[in-house]
């Protein structure tokens, strides 16, 4: 996976600078790069052990890709799809090696062809929509019998929340979402763990796994963006450590962690 050339075009600057502050220049902000080294870890691991070895996954919402190009530099036979054209020309500019076809089109919609893929993978998108439920019957439909669809989305119960949980927001507020959220950082609400899993319930997906992850000292936050600063220009290392702090207990780990995963699969 390769750092492409810039262009004259906001939108693709956009995806570049993000790209070197995630993966190619961690002295610009290590507590970005450690929060998205933090999330790739996590979410290839669990895709990895539930695709097998050469196995179909769909990344719904990929942005410039990351984390499908690196599936398909694992060996994993990967259709990425955004609803941005400049994503996936990005993602496109990108690509070297692996198995890669390249979707545009609107979420839940204009998905690529077949319902045979061992994992659909759709990070950080579920918030942005004004009916998850429909979008997750689409991602359900995409995965064969017996495969699986892997979430995340922002916790609700994070102590630094100020948004109201799906079940709270007002009809007004998901009645205006952006549809497909066009603009791409629109975080009109955000579920806790018992409004997402009942979300995946009802469209006939069985829930296998859920943790929560990203802790506030991993992304940054409460002014711990300043510790990661120290770090790196002593270390010349961005911070490593678990992501997913599940093990302390549901009750601490859910105020802590700024993110939420789960794993459910088709019947």
């Amino acid at each position: 996976m390769k750092l492409p050339a810039e262009r004259p075009d906001p939108d693709w600057s956009r995806l570049r600078q993000h790209d070197v502050e995630e993966l190619w220049d961690h002295s610009i902000n290590p507590h970005v790069a450690s929060s998205y080294a933090a999330r790739l870890d996590l979410i290839l691991g669990v895709v990895a052990k539930l695709a097998g070895d050469g196995g179909r996954v769909l990344d719904v919402g990929c942005a410039q890709g990351t984390l499908g190009l690196m599936l398909a530099e694992r060996g994993f036979r990967v259709s990425l799809l955004d609803v941005r054209s400049t994503n996936i020309d990005y993602s496109r500019a990108r690509h070297e090696y692996g198995q890669v076809d390249f979707h545009v089109g609107l979420l839940g919609e204009e998905m690529p062809p077949g319902s045979d893929f061992d994992v659909v993978v759709c990070t950080e998108v579920l918030e942005h929509v004004p009916e998850p439920s429909h979008l997750l019957a689409q991602l359900a439909h995409k995965a064969r019998p017996g495969g699986y669809v892997c979430l995340t989305t922002p916790n609700a119960d994070y102590v630094l929340s100020a948004l109201p949980s799906y079940g709270k927001a007002s009809q007004q507020v998901i009645d205006t979402t952006e549809v497909n959220s066009l603009d791409g950082d629109a975080h009109r609400f955000l579920y806790t763990r018992e409004e997402l899993v009942a979300l995946v319930r009802g469209v006939g997906l069985h829930l296998e796994e859920h943790g929560f992850f990203l802790p506030v000292w991993l992304v940054g936050h409460a002014k711990t963006r300043y510790l990661h600063r120290i770090l790196y220009r002593l270390r010349g290392q961005i911070v490593r450590g678990p992501t997913d702090i599940s093990g302390l207990g549901g009750l601490l780990s859910r105020r802590l962690c700024a993110s939420q995963w789960i794993v459910a699969r088709r019947t």
